[in-house]
């Protein structure tokens, strides 16, 4: 009899265990999504697809970025940070104007930016 309690407390506890796990990492995940700030940058002087690689790498630097696409026709970069790693606008200026173009509006937004490009499906 003692046996068995012991394989049914375990057993309950295991379950109760991943139960537990499993729920956490939804939650992390819905408050990861809902709590990023969104940013479009305005970069002036890009005029080469080498010109928006060197954005791309220095702006992956920042601090929670993990996504950074540019629009190189448009002169626009976009990023998105948890807004707990919200980056200042000075800090993203001084990279723009290091990696030698010229600074235009920065926005930032609660919501992803609508892209005048869409990407091609492959």
């Amino acid at each position: 009899m003692k046996k068995i309690f012991n394989n049914t407390a375990i057993f309950s506890f295991s379950i109760l265990l991943l139960c537990l796990l499993f729920s956490s990492s939804v939650n992390a995940q819905t408050d990861t999504k809902k709590e990023r700030v969104y940013i479009k940058i305005e970069i002036k002087g890009m005029a080469c697809p080498y010109c928006a690689f060197g954005m791309e790498k220095e702006l992956k630097k920042v601090a929670g970025v993990d996504n950074v696409e540019i629009e190189l026709k448009e002169g626009l970069a976009y990023i998105s940070t948890p807004i707990s790693q919200k980056p200042t606008k000075e800090s993203l200026e001084k990279i723009i104007i290091d990696g030698g173009f010229t600074v235009g509006t920065i926005e930032f937004s609660s919501s992803a930016f609508k892209r005048t490009k869409t990407k091609k499906k492959e």
